[in-house]
């Protein structure tokens, strides 16, 4: 007889889920605020008297026929004497404390009640005093409401609310059921692995079975998506693991991971998954400022909520269109639906800030205990720098001003506040004057000025709570969050860090905090998942990855596959001659245009070619365009709308002889999947070493303190990963055939060509051009069709 699943959940999540009602409201708590109430919860406490035990943990199990549910919480306190015990739960308030106890908050009471059951049970109790003490953090002031419960009274109630959640769990237990048993009998849903992908598969189920991190460095065509989710729903119908991260930063990443889920549905598997689109994607207000006390779809959230929730066990795949569907159905928020009912879902795909970023991370996952999930992270070669974006934040001088201006009138304290931030930040813009620098950086924050954001963030952060409708909400709250953040960010503050200030033109400036190295960080937000396979095609070398993520605490295992694609149908070709450095690159622009007639000449169809910059790209561009007999041109341009960039991938056809140009590391740098004769070569202009900037050189000063590695890390891997990616683009299966001309003489060095990948090592250098005429016709000859 197999053994029973146990269920946790803590109290609050249970109240949270059970009896929850009313409208969404702003879901962020400033930190300010946060640190304020812990400091008079233990305030309060330390004024208790002796008999009184603080933070006392508690458990209670109920058992069922097929499952056991154990609910779990820590008491604020207890009043322990001769002759009466007394739970307490401490709540921090904004209002007047003595209203608050008249009138408590139903799920605060329900909070108090159940810790009061289960002591009541623990020590078989006929009867016990729960006291809900209200503080007011301003002012310090307390009121309490206590009273006498019989047991009788709280076992009704405990016992109703519970009945509730036993009815979810029930439901989830039947589908988990049907769930487990077709994931025993799914099959590899395209029958043969392809070659290096049985390895990856059998790898990942290792890696989650033992609780382990995994870097994985699988070239174009391994069917890494397949390769990774297959052995996760192994593991999931195993219960090695509760649920699915599958963390993409691109939509063709999502769109791949759909069909692979669909594509094991069509094979009998039974599973619920859910595609989070980003709130601005998925919002049906035009506000972009997102305030919930206003919104209608907030209105009333909760209540609602729970007829859209029955309706969740009639869908196994939730995507946008779903989402939308259900959210106007019932007139609620539909990125909040969407969130809600992630948490009956097996597998979440998401963009990694849902795991990751501070700013917008799955608090109902990762605020209280980890899940006992896996993360699945796509394109792991991004980590490195949205981690450092992620855990970056500024504050803008001009953005300061326009609060101020206006508050001015109508909120003299809040502008008073405003004014002390623009008083500073002016007196750094004055020190850069003097120095003659635009741009300074400092090992820390001046205390100072993080006192005056505080007092801003604590005035308006009150002042928010009391005033729903106001004009000039939407602009305040706006500004607020962006404080919120910078305060947020700066309890990272530490020697992985700078401040610095940098004028942005005459009149305005920049205070940032800028993350060099988030190593410290990750290594701990690894820990939110139970294991975590990181993958990409161009995750090389895999200890450059290792080293820049990871603290030496944090072991990650590694494997690298070789590419399953026959050798032969790729050609790489360095081409020696052009120099493209800053300083010298002004002298090739015409060798440059004519080696790319040269290619293009030497087979007729689809090409692209890659530069550093947009500048770089049309200057040649320019020269080109003046040539005669050249196939028809398309070129990137900054800020392409969705549609620009998708006409720009459709004019990619197997009938066409065209030219795209494009920036490295750029929309079409990567992520686009261009088969068969839809692309045949690319042409990669530079090692795309990234534009030298502040930021980068205060990251290669960092490491080079560290091992002298500032170079390669701030400027060389990051631009040469550029370089990998655009090759990619080129040869995309099995029956692909292609060519990348990297033109560049530093390729040809040995710091360089030790970065090539294997699937690189069969490359030819070429020295002249009518050499690479000879070797492009060889090459072509080899594939006559």
């Amino acid at each position: 007889m197999s053994k029973k699943e146990t269920f946790r959940i803590s109290v609050k999540n249970l109240i949270s889920i059970c009896l929850r009602q009313g409208d969404l409201s702003r879901g962020y708590v400033s930190r300010s605020r946060a640190l304020e109430g812990i400091r008079e919860h233990t305030r309060i406490q330390s004024l208790r008297p002796d008999h009184y035990k603080k933070e006392v943990p508690v458990s209670f199990l109920k058992k069922q026929k097929q499952f056991n549910l154990e609910i779990f919480g820590r008491i604020d306190g207890i009043f322990e004497s001769d002759d009466t015990l007394t739970v307490e739960e401490i709540k921090t308030c904004q209002n007047d404390p003595n209203q608050m106890a008249d009138d408590p908050a139903p799920i605060h009471m329900a909070q108090l009640k159940c810790y009061g059951y289960m002591i009541l049970k623990e020590r078989n109790l006929t009867n016990i005093n729960l006291q809900l003490t209200y503080v007011q953090v301003k002012s310090e002031k307390t009121a309490e409401n206590k009273k006498l419960y019989s047991a009788d009274e709280l076992t009704l109630f405990f016992n109703d609310l519970i009945s509730r959640y036993i009815s979810i769990l029930q439901n989830q237990t039947n589908w988990m059921l049907i769930r487990n048993k077709s994931i025993e009998s799914l099959p590899f849903p395209y029958g043969d692995f392809r070659q290096g992908q049985r390895h990856l598969a059998e790898t990942v189920y290792k890696i989650i079975k033992n609780k382990k991190i995994l870097f994985a460095k699988a070239p174009t065509g391994t069917g890494k998506t397949i390769a990774t989710l297959f052995p996760a729903i192994k593991s999931l119908g195993l219960k090695h693991i509760d649920k699915i991260f599958y963390l993409t930063s691109k939509t063709v990443g999502r769109t791949v991971a759909t069909k692979a889920l669909n594509d094991m549905a069509d094979k009998g598997l039974r599973l619920k998954s859910i595609i989070l689109t980003a709130k601005q994607k998925i919002c049906f207000e035009s506000d972009e400022s997102c305030d919930m006390e206003s919104c209608s779809y907030a209105k009333d959230y909760y209540t609602k909520l729970k007829g859209a929730l029955s309706e969740v066990y009639k869908y196994d795949a939730f995507d946008q269109n779903l989402l939308e569907t259900l959210g106007k159905k019932y007139h609620l928020c539909p990125f909040e639906l969407s969130l809600d009912i992630s948490l009956i879902c097996d597998v979440i795909i998401c963009d990694l800030n849902y795991c990751f970023d501070p700013r917008v991370y799955l608090k109902r996952y990762f605020d209280h205990s980890n899940p006992n999930c896996t993360f699945l992270i796509d394109e792991a070669h991004n980590l490195p720098d949205r981690l450092k974006s992620m855990y970056s934040a500024q504050l803008i001088k001009t953005d300061v001003l326009k609060t101020q201006r206006l508050v001015r009138e109508l909120l003299p304290g809040i502008s008073k506040s405003l004014v002390k931030i623009n008083r500073h930040m002016l007196k750094m813009k004055k020190q850069c004057i003097a120095e003659h620098a635009s741009f300074l950086e400092f090992d820390q924050i001046p205390e100072d000025f993080m006192a005056e954001i505080k007092e801003f963030a604590v005035k308006t952060d009150i002042w928010l709570d009391q005033n729903k409708d106001s004009d000039i909400r939407p602009d305040l709250l706006d500004f607020y969050f962006n404080v919120s953040i910078f305060l947020i960010i700066a309890g990272y503050f530490d020697s992985n860090y700078k401040f610095y200030i940098e004028r942005i033109n005459e009149n305005d400036l920049n205070v940032r905090l800028f993350c060099m190295d988030p190593s410290p960080i990750f290594s701990s937000l690894i820990k939110r998942s139970h294991s975590s396979i990181m993958f990409s095609a161009t995750l090389f070398p895999i200890d450059y990855y290792k080293d820049i993520l990871f603290e030496d605490t944090v072991d990650p295992f590694s494997i690298m596959l070789p590419s399953c694609f026959p050798k032969e149908n790729f050609g790489l070709f360095v081409y020696s001659p052009i120099k493209t450095t800053f300083k010298e690159r002004h002298n090739y622009y015409n060798d440059i245009a004519n080696t790319i007639q040269d290619v293009i000449n030497s087979k007729q169809g689809n090409y692209i070619v890659y530069f550093p910059s947009y500048a770089y790209m049309n200057t040649v561009v320019d020269i080109l365009v003046e040539q005669k007999d050249l196939p028809q041109i398309l070129v990137q341009t900054p800020n392409m709308t969705e549609s620009e960039r998708q006409e720009f991938l459709n004019t990619f056809t197997d009938k066409n002889n065209m030219i795209g140009f494009a920036v490295m590391g750029g929309i079409f740098g990567e992520g686009i999947d261009l088969t068969g004769n839809l692309l045949i070569g690319a042409i990669i202009v530079s090692v795309g070493i990234p534009q030298i900037c502040p930021e980068r050189d205060l990251i290669k000063a960092y490491y080079d303190t560290i091992d002298n590695s500032g170079f390669y890390k701030s400027y060389q891997m990051p631009g040469f990963n550029r370089v990998m990616q655009a090759a990619g683009r080129v040869v995309r299966s099995e029956t692909d055939k292609g060519i990348v001309i990297l033109i560049d003489n530093r390729f040809t060095r040995q710091d360089y060509r030790s970065l090539f990948p294997d699937e690189w090592q069969e490359y030819s250098i070429i020295h002249t051009a009518q050499s690479l005429k000879n070797k492009l016709h060889t090459f072509w000859n080899l594939h006559i069709e």
